[in-house]
């Protein structure tokens, strides 16, 4: 398994950086079965005023909120995200299938965060799994779907307190 984060954080504020976040998903793959996989992804920690323009830009939503993925490969089948699945979408300097890019918003899940007894940081990691399973291929938005994408949150939530952050 290869996973490269990178982080552009715009928001003065300390939050978890590209080693957490690394390690977090891979954890998320791994629970997905995609052991294997080679991917890259871009975290933006923005502000509400980004976010906002960024939910109603692409979501028609013209409001803040929490995280916003955007999936760049289509994996309808859960493939696994290897050269050989993704020969057009590898790219052979980083040696990665880029996945696409999640927006969190540090004020929202600041406020998430004390409405669900959470730290900040633990919020923000958890929506970066939630971001995570997005471009991953799994959505909510059928219930069905959502079922799915709930139960393994779920499962890769309960596993997050053996990182520190």
């Amino acid at each position: 398994m290869k996973v490269k984060i990178t982080v552009k954080n715009e928001v003065e504020k300390v939050l978890p950086e590209s080693k957490i976040l690394t390690k977090i998903a891979k954890l998320v793959l791994k629970e997905c079965n995609q052991n294997k996989a080679k991917i890259s992804v871009t975290v933006f920690y923005v502000d509400e005023n980004n976010i906002q323009k960024i939910n109603k830009q692409y979501r028609n939503k013209d409001k803040p909120t929490d995280v916003i993925s955007f999936r760049m490969v289509d994996n309808p089948n859960f493939l696994e995200l290897i050269k050989k699945n993704f020969p057009v979408e590898f790219d052979p300097a980083s040696k990665t299938i880029y996945l696409g890019e999640i927006f969190i918003c540090q004020e929202v899940a600041k406020k998430q965060a004390s409405e669900w007894g959470n730290s900040e940081q633990r919020e923000i990691v958890e929506l970066f799994c939630h971001g995570m399973l997005h471009i991953l291929g799994y959505d909510h938005e059928k219930e069905d779907e959502m079922l799915v994408m709930r139960e393994l949150e779920h499962n890769i939530c309960a596993k997050l307190d053996k990182f520190v952050y």
